[in-house]
């Protein structure tokens, strides 16, 4: 197995797939690439934060399920093909099916009207404040137990500010939710949103996720909504967009908050509590 150095030598292997962040690993932004041979390629991996790519002929490599299972942590893989699943399973990963959702922008843009409607239902909700994620803020999110990865995809504080923005919501001082970037590209991001489990089922995901939106739309960047699971997809259309039909990945590692625990979500990365 190679480790790519240029993002050039395999990104044509993944010209099916439809996540940002693939265009931002193609940008050179995050992500390390993977392959069986870089004079003639069969298969070829990308992984960009808790997510890993596999494009190619499925085959048997030890060296890539090693990078699978050590990571310590819960793994989206992504496949060309579900034909992958037999040989990572012969070759020692503990893996498991998924289901995700693919959103796509509304077809005549969002409704900026309904989405400040949306952002205003934060009044009624008792101690609540809405607040943009600052720096003060971006370091608390990363000492939140209950969701790893509303900034984890950023070095420090001065690398979200110049790249990601986002929202949060707290209770009484508590973090409820928020929505934020969980990668980017130049021309878009992708929206991570999560909520609190003690504060789920109070439209919380729906209010910060309608305050992302309504930024990118002033920034003119593109939103990517890639669901987990279907209460997402519900919130993903309630703010706009369009659900696009379904895909299969595997899980690898133990899960996470972030993965399977959010109950409503990337990529938003898709998952969502409340």
């Amino acid at each position: 197995m190679y480790s790519v150095k240029d993002s050039k030598d395999i990104i044509h292997m993944f010209s099916w797939c439809r996540d940002s962040m693939i265009i931002s690993y193609s940008e050179g932004i995050i992500g390390k690439g993977y392959c069986d041979d870089l004079g003639d390629l069969t298969w070829a991996a990308v992984f960009t934060g808790d997510f890993c790519f596999l494009a190619g002929k499925p085959q048997q490599s030890k060296e890539l399920a090693g990078l699978i299972n050590g990571g310590g942590k819960e793994l989206i893989i992504i496949p060309q093909t579900a034909g992958w699943l037999e040989p990572l399973v012969q070759c020692g990963c503990k893996i498991r099916p998924a289901e995700r959702y693919h959103t796509k922008l509304p077809a005549k843009g969002f409704n900026l009207e309904k989405l400040e409607k949306l952002t205003s239902e934060i009044r009624k909700i008792k101690g609540a404040s809405l607040v943009k994620i600052g720096e003060k803020e971006y370091n608390e999110l990363r000492e939140c137990l209950w969701e790893n990865s509303f900034v984890s995809n950023f070095k420090d504080y001065g690398d979200y500010s110049r790249h990601g923005f986002g929202y949060i919501i707290f209770i009484d001082g508590e973090i409820a939710s928020g929505a934020s970037t969980f990668g980017y590209y130049s021309k878009g991001v992708e929206l991570q949103i999560a909520t609190n489990p003690k504060y789920r089922r109070m439209g919380l995901a729906a209010i910060c996720a309608a305050q992302f939106i309504i930024e990118c739309v002033r920034r003119d960047i593109r939103p990517h909504w890639d669901a987990a699971n279907k209460i997402s997809v519900k919130i993903a259309e309630k703010i706009g967009f369009e659900y696009d039909g379904g895909y299969h990945a595997f899980c690898a590692g133990s899960p996470s908050s972030h993965k399977l625990a959010s109950a409503e979500n990337k990529k938003t990365k898709g998952e969502i509590n409340g």
